[in-house]
């Protein structure tokens, strides 16, 4: 879904836009609404926008002011004019600096949905998924591909530095004088009728979608595994960024909700994306790469179409940064040794039934029963280990796991190592739901705490590091209600309270559970309680 804002000083222009687009347009947007140039630019510095509907003439920066700001940090962001004055000059201006349409307010409401339509075409227009497709199957013949995907391998995993010349010589357009920013995306789910070859042609679709909207950045991409694409992302230098920066930072995280949905919309699959908060040191990419996968591993929530940053586990941060270090270190390490990891659990479930299948052919103490049970008895304790849930496992499960001769047969032996895999994907899935809890919790305290304050989704998201869009998804899969469902319902509750226990004011009552006024209290309380405040007052007095 797009995300519109509506920039207007008039209040009542922005509520009457705000209600028009809602009710009358036939396309359905994400709407924003504010009343200067300065709460426009806030609301930018901090989220995505995809159309800006402008009012030409305001105080302070003018509407065409206000676009260079916005293009300058949204680059792809459509601009439609809004005046009240048929003015040339000011017409000739916006075109010229890329808008999409002028429409004056004497126009009508259809000028304006048409302008706006106008602006949703042109985006859709930028992708067409014939033309990613071709790209894809391009990407797919290059013969530098393996070498590429080795090589990221072994720095992902601290096995080799970065080096400019080896990038240089397999062409991935990195500068190792710059840190990145680092990205793991993944297929949550492809369709049942999609082959191997259908999956990886997908992930080199999901590569050139993100390549579209990298404007002003150095990106590279390689699909590691089938769970997992990797991806560097830096600004290029004497572009628009320059440099690293907290705003060209906010762009690129921002972007990867504009490539969630383009994958959405026209590969039709949903894909997960966690990314460094901030840039990594190429000598630090191999800690920073085992952090984000085990994000992407537990996730939150149902763990579909997520847009995490590393900021998240602030939320449940313990211990000292050293020694966190340490742990992260150690498990880098091990990673290393072992050479395989806990992947999604349907594929992982199912490579161990098919390995299982092909050993059962295999008699007596054949060698390779020997190595394959101490291959994966590693694995298991490595991921038991890292989680620190040996509680959940039979007293005996060391014994058993570091020795194939403590079982009685080879089916035994199957057996217990897949019921330790089922014992470790459980953990995998209550801490997931116990992370999503705790922070749908923290946001509901903080909602209780603050109900008469300002409560956006964006400034909800900010109080638990997460994406607003994301955020809203997770709280409704949690819940069962939207987010501003749930504001309005314990401000009706709230205030029924004040209005049957309290000898407050209305006025007062209103201030209090978020309403800047006692008409917009009222008109609120009357369509939820079909009585207004005062009526309902006097009934519980009675009562």
């Amino acid at each position: 879904m797009y995300r519109l804002l509506i920039v207007d000083n008039e209040p009542i222009i922005v509520r009457g836009l705000q209600q028009l687009l809602a009710e009358e347009a036939p396309f359905e947007l994400d709407i924003y609404g504010v009343h200067s140039a300065e709460e426009a630019l806030r609301l930018l510095g901090i989220m995505k926008i995809d159309i800006a509907l402008l009012d030409i003439r305001m105080p302070g920066m003018n509407g065409l002011e206000l676009q260079a700001k916005i293009v300058e940090q949204w680059p792809d962001c459509k601009v439609v004019f809004l005046s009240g004055y048929d003015d040339f000059s000011y017409i000739q201006t916006a075109f010229r600096n890329g808008g999409v349409d002028y429409v004056l307010k004497m126009d009508g409401d259809e000028a304006i949905i048409a302008a706006i339509q106008k602006a949703i075409d042109e985006l859709s227009r930028a992708s067409s998924m014939n033309q990613l497709m071709d790209q894809a199957k391009h990407k797919l013949q290059q013969s530098l591909t393996p070498l590429q995907r080795d090589y990221v391998s072994q720095l992902i995993h601290g096995l080799a530095p970065a080096k400019q010349e080896r990038m240089d010589e397999l062409k991935m357009a990195m500068d190792t004088s710059v840190p990145p920013l680092l990205l793991i995306s993944r297929v949550d789910r492809f369709a049942p009728s999609h082959s191997d070859s259908d999956k990886t042609l997908m992930y080199y679709a999901l590569q050139n979608i993100a390549g579209e909207f990298w404007a002003g950045c150095r990106a590279f991409s390689v699909m590691l595994d089938p769970s997992a694409m990797v991806t560097f992302v830096q600004p290029v230098r004497n572009s628009q960024w320059e440099t690293v920066s907290p705003r060209w930072i906010r762009f690129v995280h921002g972007q990867l909700e504009t490539i969630q949905a383009a994958c959405k919309q026209y590969l039709k699959l949903p894909v997960s994306f966690v990314a460094s908060s901030e840039t990594v040191h190429w000598a630090d990419i191999h800690l920073k790469y085992a952090e984000l996968k085990q994000m992407l591993f537990y996730g939150f929530g149902q763990r579909t179409e997520m847009l995490l940053t590393d900021d998240v586990n602030r939320n449940f941060a313990s211990g000292s940064p050293q020694t966190n270090e340490t742990i992260i270190k150690a498990q880098s390490r091990l990673k290393q040794l072992l050479s395989s990891e806990m992947a999604l659990e349907n594929r992982l479930l199912a490579d161990f039934d098919e390995l299982a299948s092909h050993s059962r052919k295999l008699t007596g103490n054949h060698p390779f029963l020997y190595e394959m049970y101490n291959g994966i008895a590693y694995m298991l304790l490595s991921a038991i280990n890292h989680q620190h849930r040996t509680e959940a496992f039979p007293s005996d499960w060391l014994t058993k796991l570091v020795s194939l001769d403590a079982h009685s047969s080879w089916e035994e032996a199957l057996d217990y190592m897949r019921d330790i895999i089922r014992r470790l994907l459980d953990i995998r899935n209550q801490e997931s739901e116990a992370g999503a809890h705790l922070l749908i919790a923290k946001l509901k305290s903080f909602i209780d705490s603050h109900l008469n304050e300002d409560l956006s989704l964006v400034r909800l998201a900010e109080t638990v590091y997460l994406n607003p869009t994301y955020l809203s998804r997770l709280f409704k899969q949690q819940t069962g209600q939207g987010i501003s469902e749930y504001i309005a319902e314990l401000r009706l509750t709230k205030s029924c309270d004040l209005l049957q226990f309290s000898n407050l004011k209305i006025q007062d009552i209103a201030l209090k559970v978020g309403f800047d006024s006692a008409t917009s209290f009222g008109r609120f309380f009357k369509r939820e309680m079909n009585a207004t405040p005062h009526e309902y007052r006097e009934r519980a007095s009675v009562s």
